[in-house]
């Protein structure tokens, strides 16, 4: 790109030289446009050149803290976010500065720079705040590509992620954008580990004891599964009973598992649980009416009676 503009800077000045009631422009134009080449060459090279040493510095960094981790995978993770947000603040960096030397090139004193910069600093206020946020996000590490949040009411994979915005991907495809200065909370759940919340309601006349150690025996058999026992961090909890109420018994257990790998583990477990309870006859919570029925066939009776006596009466009363 850069030799291209050379080429037409340097065939322009060419042109320009060529007359003698434009050489005096062609000085001035030599001079400026020299310049500015040698500033955007400059920039463009300590861009590329920052990307190198981004890269190399992360490598670095990632090797040396993933040592002893528990979690290495962790360590990748934060490099591809750190990668991208890096790169792109370094670069409105770059040419930040290049456009105020060009700017100065031309003949605007650092005072009015100050003064243009102060006002745009005031009309861009949100994209300060987000940027502002964006840094706290990485410097936290409150969340990294791959990382499956929610935000508000909005839940996905980050997808993308730099100082201004977010991005996460919906369960339905939907590419959703946030910018990093529009929200205060963030639920990770898949940082570090994940758990399955399993929770079912049995009927109030099957055997709690009994439902209670099947489960047991369901989950321990699959987390000694080869299949599972990279996902399956811990041996289930067995919470217990967690209410009884008109439509049953509710059971609840907590799975521990590696990140991102809560959904894959919930759905064979409750496939499991679904055939072990077919198995051993156990049957789901249903709610439960109580309708009493009461006879009324003697009130029935005498209501009868009582109107063929006032029948009878009447037809007395007219002889």
């Amino acid at each position: 790109m850069w030799a291209q503009v050379f080429i037409w800077v340097g065939g322009i000045s060419l042109i320009v030289a060529m007359f003698p009631q434009t050489r005096a422009l062609y000085s001035f134009l030599l001079t400026q446009y020299v310049q500015f080449f040698l500033i955007w060459v400059i920039a463009s090279i300590t861009d590329k050149a920052t990307y190198f040493l981004i890269d190399f510095w992360l490598d670095k960094w990632a090797t040396q803290t993933q040592q002893g981790s528990l979690v290495p995978e962790r360590y990748i993770m934060r490099v591809n976010t750190y990668s991208g947000a890096l790169k792109q603040a370094t670069s409105v960096v770059i040419y930040s500065i290049a456009i105020l030397f060009t700017v100065q090139a031309i003949g605007v004193s650092l005072a009015e720079i100050g003064i243009i910069g102060i006002a745009l600093t005031y009309v861009f206020k949100a994209k300060v705040d987000n940027l502002i946020n964006g840094c706290l996000i990485l410097w936290t590490d409150q969340y990294a590509i791959g990382d499956v949040v929610q935000i508000g009411d909005v839940t996905g994979v980050v997808e993308h992620i730099n100082l201004y915005l977010t991005q996460l991907r919906g369960a339905e495809g939907r590419l959703i954008t946030i910018p990093n200065g529009s929200f205060e909370v963030v639920q990770n759940l898949t940082k570090d580990w994940s758990r399955v919340d399993f929770r079912v309601e049995i009927a109030y006349s099957a055997d709690a004891r009994k439902t209670l150690n099947m489960m047991e025996e369901v989950s321990e058999q699959m987390r000694n599964e080869s299949e599972w026992q990279d996902k399956i961090l811990e041996p289930a909890i067995i919470l217990g009973v967690d209410n009884i109420s008109h439509t049953g018994i509710l059971i609840s257990i907590w799975i521990k598992t590696a990140p991102i790998q809560q959904f894959a583990v919930g759905r064979e477990f409750r496939l499991r649980i679904k055939q072990a309870f077919d198995q051993e006859g156990i049957a789901i919570g249903v709610p439960q009416q109580s309708v009493n029925f009461q006879n009324n066939a003697n009130n029935a009776n005498g209501d009868r009676n009582k109107g063929e006596n006032s029948y009878l009466s009447a037809l007395g009363g007219r002889e």
